[in-house]
């Protein structure tokens, strides 16, 4: 058993010289290229691409200090991969785009980071030198017009990678997340804190070095690095990582890298369910299914235990702020406490407070604080959103909820006005704000309906400026060209006004209300 203190003095490239120095069997990570194959790497191959990369970027003059911007989807999820190795290696930090973000929101993201170099494909170049002229861009697949080699380490030899920074304290990663702002903003985590929610996710999960860990997270979230590599690495297991696969696909990816342990928001979960009773495959070397990032509705959960017997079920709960390290329920109490999202995870503390920060009983409601090795550093460049969230020795989360007596974390309510599709977070002021700079729109109120899959939906309540004079088709479309494609409206209603008590404050409440009796009228 290794000292989680000493884990935590590591850097992140230092924790994978250790594992390659065990010679572990197995391999550590297994990802899709740009190429159309997939890699499969060892622990000593894993280390030697990534100094390669480190060596290339150094070769582009890019140094310590410096942010390396990635666009790039889970189709080049090895290159994704590489490229954040590869900027940890030289004292960089990685910072992962949205892929799906709309011109607006990456043009922001790009603005605050201020990435030294950005890897993507020539299918995106164009797009990054209109957002962002003058943008150094490495190209995955070949160096045409403006755009430099992506230093691919099996094509080029590059002089020794320069000495590493043995910092664990230095920036390692920006990650972007929706909140009640229309802008995201973006979360620090240096190595210590990477690694922190490794260390805890990893063992809330029950990682063992023998599995092989299969997710399909976007890269762009927290849960690729932060969640997916940085708990196999600590555990020494080895890491699947998916492309854009539909469920079938995923079932296949299963069975061929004989994944011992799959995680999934609970749509994703729920769709896989779904494919295998249409058409059984081989997912006999499961013995593990991990999900969070939403509510499991509990006969899901039921059904899961009847349809595949043999596998156990874990659910998180977390936030990219916390790591996402926070809670956990194990397969034991899985029946016993349905309905809770857990107990602390291992290294993690949880708290209910007031909105005075006292610390509440149990039973009483109250706002969730995490606090534990993976909390962040803070937002970057956003000290007035870091001194009101990071404090209490943790992170406020916005959500609400209450404690049992055995310390078992009950989510009751959302105080943050997010809307969590599919997995995916949408802050409704950001659509709002979309809304309303449409010319025909007089008032917006943004609200989460149900959805029978996704768990949530986005919706839109709308008053138009003149009576009858609002084509939602055409908003629609206004909407798709400022948002991403997950964060637009997929239902609306359209209302002479919008309800609100006595001191003007839209009732999000009654609009679900009345939104819920218009879509079954």
């Amino acid at each position: 058993m290794e000292d989680p203190a000493e884990i935590l003095a590591l850097t992140v490239p230092q924790l994978l010289r250790r594992r390659a120095r065990e010679e572990r069997p197995g391999i550590a990570l297994s990802a899709r290229s740009i190429g159309g194959w997939r890699d499969r790497l060892t622990y000593g191959q894993l280390v030697q691409r990534m100094d390669a990369v480190a060596a290339g970027f150094h070769a582009l003059g890019l140094r310590a200090g410096d942010r390396i911007g990635v666009l790039l989807g889970n189709e080049a999820g090895r290159e994704c991969l590489l490229t954040a190795l590869g900027a940890l290696r030289i004292g960089a930090a990685v910072v992962p785009f949205n892929t799906r973000a709309s011109d607006e929101e990456l043009g922001h993201a790009i603005a605050l980071a201020e990435p030294a170099a950005i890897a993507c494909t020539q299918a995106v170049a164009s797009r990054l030198a209109r957002l962002s002229p003058g943008a150094r861009l490495l190209a995955i697949d070949g160096d045409e017009g403006d755009t430099e080699a992506w230093p691919e380490p099996l094509a080029t030899e590059h002089a020794p990678a320069p000495e590493e920074a043995l910092d664990p304290d230095r920036l390692g990663c920006l990650l972007f997340t929706s909140g009640t702002t229309a802008r995201s903003k973006a979360v620090m985590h240096s190595h210590a804190t990477m690694l922190g929610a490794g260390l805890a996710c990893g063992a809330a999960l029950g990682l063992r070095a023998s599995d092989l860990y299969q997710g399909g997270w976007p890269f762009f979230t927290s849960s690729p690095l932060n969640l997916g590599a940085m708990s196999c690495w600590i555990a020494g297991a080895g890491l699947v990582l998916e492309e854009p696969l539909d469920n079938r696909g995923r079932l296949r990816l299963i069975a061929s890298e004989r994944t011992t342990y799959y995680h999934g928001v609970p749509s994703v979960v729920h769709f896989l369910m779904e494919e295998f009773a249409r058409a059984p495959s081989d997912v006999s070397s499961l013995r593990r299914i991990g999900y969070g990032g939403s509510a499991m509705p509990p006969e899901v959960i039921r059904r899961l235990a009847v349809q595949w017997p043999h596998v156990e079920q874990v659910q998180i709960y977390g936030m990219t702020e916390s790591g996402p390290a926070g809670t956990r329920l194990e397969p034991a109490m899985m029946e016993a406490k349905l309905g809770s999202i857990g107990s602390a995870m291992p290294h993690c503390a949880i708290d209910v407070v007031d909105e005075a920060g006292r610390s509440l009983g149990p039973g009483e409601t109250g706002e969730i604080v995490i606090r534990g090795p993976g909390v962040a550093k803070g937002y970057f460049r956003n000290p007035d959103a870091t001194a009101e969230a990071f404090v209490l020795g943790g992170i406020r989360t916005g959500d609400v909820g209450h404690l049992d007596p055995e310390g078992f974390l009950y989510f009751t309510d959302r105080r943050k006005d997010v809307i969590n599709r599919g997995g995916l977070k949408v802050a409704s002021v950001a659509v709002e704000e979309v809304l309303y700079r449409h010319p025909g729109v007089r008032e917006a109120a943004v609200i989460a309906v149900p959805h029978p899959a996704l768990g949530e939906d986005v919706a839109a309540c709308v008053v138009p400026r003149e009576p009858g004079g609002l084509d939602t088709d055409a908003l629609a479309a206004f909407c798709a060209a400022h948002l991403a494609d997950y964060a637009r409206p997929r239902r609306w209603l359209v209302l002479d006004e919008l309800p609100k008590n006595p001191m003007g404050k839209v009732l999000k409440t009654a609009l679900r209300a009345r939104f819920a009796g218009a879509a079954g009228a």
